[in-house]
């Protein structure tokens, strides 16, 4: 584990919150994925499993609002919720 990463963790007067601490963990993970590509006898399994966790982590902390329809459909306005219960209503009469 890099200085700097026990050193934001680890004492408590520079406490950070858990985003900035993943960022850190990711930036950690990077540094590992690189050192063991370049090991010429490092197990791929690991190297493997570290890519798979970093990209849920980029997931999860470059995630922008606008990635996803967080909303759905559009919201009906009353109107169109009268209509269609009126509709509805006279479709279980008739």
């Amino acid at each position: 584990m890099s200085d700097h990463l026990k050193f934001i963790t680890t004492h408590p007067p520079f406490r950070v919150g858990n985003y900035s601490r993943l960022d850190l963990i990711r930036r950690e993970l990077r540094s590992i994925i690189a050192s063991e590509g370049a090991d010429p006898y490092a197990d791929p399994r690991l190297e493997n499993m570290l890519e798979e966790v970093l990209d849920l982590m980029d997931g999860y902390l470059d995630w922008e609002p606008s990635d996803e329809d967080i909303l759905g459909e559009p919201p009906m306005t009353a109107d169109e919720m009268h209509s269609a219960a009126w509709a509805e209503h006279q479709a279980a009469h008739a």
